[in-house]
């Protein structure tokens, strides 16, 4: 993973500057999306790229009650002083 990011256009610019990278040192490389037309082929030698995505939701208070059935998901404890 190198970053993360909130919209595809800069996903994408950064993967062009990975491939422009990638071409001027003549290396070979592969990405792994369906916009992407590869001069390559998949290989183990070449270095693959694929530009993930998923959702993500607001943070809500955790309750024992709601999450009772979900027990995998990930729980973010806030440092912060109580009132």
């Amino acid at each position: 993973m190198i970053h993360i990011y909130n919209n595809i256009d800069s996903t994408k610019l950064m993967l062009y500057e990975m491939i422009t990278l990638e071409e001027e040192r003549r290396r070979p490389y592969y990405v792994d999306n369906d916009f992407y037309k590869n001069k390559y082929g998949l290989v183990s030698n070449v270095k693959y790229m694929r530009i993930k995505v998923r959702d993500v939701t607001e943070w809500e208070t955790y309750s024992e009650i709601d999450n009772e059935d979900n027990i995998s998901n990930i729980i973010y404890l806030k440092n912060s002083k109580f009132f």
